[in-house]
């Protein structure tokens, strides 16, 4: 497939972003009702959106090249691959701040405000991935200005500390440090503090879910719940090994796709696979070193007991078709409404773990920017 840029920036046609919602169908996984979001220009189910294949030729070079000379930080921390475009039609302001954590340290966070946004607005604080050891604004300011424009409200961005540098919970404490300041400065940021929503992607999924169980241990001192919702776009729930575990089976059974695609479809899970699996040891896991073990629910929440989970705030899980992670993530959604808790379970067909990065070359990430503003506007 052939990708033109077109004149508004993008590659893609933006009324695909529309066929997008006028296609989507629900269907169940596991016992629990899921929002399937289609491949807008293709007709077929459990296919490769073709997006997706352009991208990969173009990536294979560099990742060719980069694996002659092995794994390294540097290149994780580099990725000229992960182009992102500018969306926004109205003038979003970006004001970027210090702010204490824990009276020890600071970081730097970025407050994206709409246009015209009113005043008491609600907010979203997100959480970027990058494996606990990459990622930063530079990904995804387009992502957070496109956010604050559609939902006319805030979107807040905190460069967390990163790992190896800070290892756990260093990035959990600038996290749920961040929460806390923005409740504390509400009235001075012009937003909610009862109004406040945290997402995240892949590991920024595990942080999120991390937050939540800060928030409640607040909450078990008598304070008032901080957080109502979380998104958890590909979110890191559970990292553990599932050959270690008893709740359930990971095969390649759970990824239909066309016969022809099966080795793309391969090559893009198993980047994730062979990160998680065998990764638990200290020696291995840049992110914990030794500090805690991966059965520790601030790690992978879907080690939570019941009486954890059961107090969720609302959940909304943002799985991708060709995710390694994605079925983890659907048996703990399955767990958490067993438990009652309000969770809503959505799924990205043909696509990959990581499309969010990419805004203005997948239409879905387009997507998926409103689907983050729905739900902010919907607090």
């Amino acid at each position: 497939m052939q990708q033109v840029e077109h004149a508004d920036g993008r590659l893609y046609d933006v009324s695909l972003v529309g066929r997008i919602r006028e296609r989507e169908y629900t269907g169940e996984v596991y016992g629990v009702e899921t929002l399937f979001k289609p491949v807008p220009d293709v007709d077929e189910e459990h296919v490769v959106d073709p997006r997706l294949e352009t991208v990969m030729e173009k990536k294979r070079k560099m990742f060719s090249e980069r694996a002659q000379t092995g794994w390294r930080l540097s290149n994780e921390r580099y990725r000229p691959d992960k182009v992102t475009y500018d969306l926004t039609t109205t003038d979003v302001g970006v004001d970027e701040r210090l702010i204490p954590i824990d009276d020890d340290h600071l970081i730097d966070i970025y407050i994206y405000r709409a246009e015209g946004a009113p005043q008491n607005c609600p907010v979203m604080i997100y959480l970027h991935g990058g494996g606990f050891t990459a990622g930063d604004m530079r990904l995804y300011a387009n992502q957070m200005k496109l956010v604050a424009e559609l939902s006319g409200a805030v979107a807040i961005f905190p460069e967390y500390r990163l790992a190896p540098e800070c290892p756990f919970p260093g990035p959990i404490d600038d996290a749920w440090g961040t929460v806390c300041w923005v409740h504390e400065h509400a009235a001075e940021l012009g937003v909610d503090p009862e109004g406040i929503m945290v997402a995240g992607d892949s590991a920024g999924g595990s942080l999120t879910a991390a937050c939540v169980q800060r928030d409640l241990e607040r909450m078990a001192s008598g304070a008032e719940r901080i957080i109502k919702k979380i998104v958890g776009i590909y979110p890191g729930w559970d990292l553990r090994d599932w050959r270690t575990l008893d709740e359930y089976t990971w095969s390649y059974d759970e990824y239909p796709v066309r016969e022809d695609q099966f080795e793309l479809v391969k090559s893009r899970i198993e980047r994730i696979r062979s990160g998680v699996e065998g990764s638990e040891t200290s020696s291995s896991n840049l992110y914990l070193q030794g500090k805690t073990t991966s059965d520790n629910p601030l790690v992978n929440v879907a080690a939570a007991s019941d009486e954890v989970l059961e107090q969720f705030p609302e959940v909304l899980a943002i799985s991708s078709e060709y995710d390694y992670l994605r079925v983890g993530t659907d048996h703990l959604v399955k767990r958490m409404q067993d438990l009652g808790v309000k969770v809503r379970n959505m799924h990205y067909c043909g696509c990959d773990h990581g499309f969010f990065d990419m805004l203005g070359t997948y239409v879905q990430a387009e997507e998926l920017c409103q689907t983050l503003a729905d739900e902010l506007k919907a607090l």
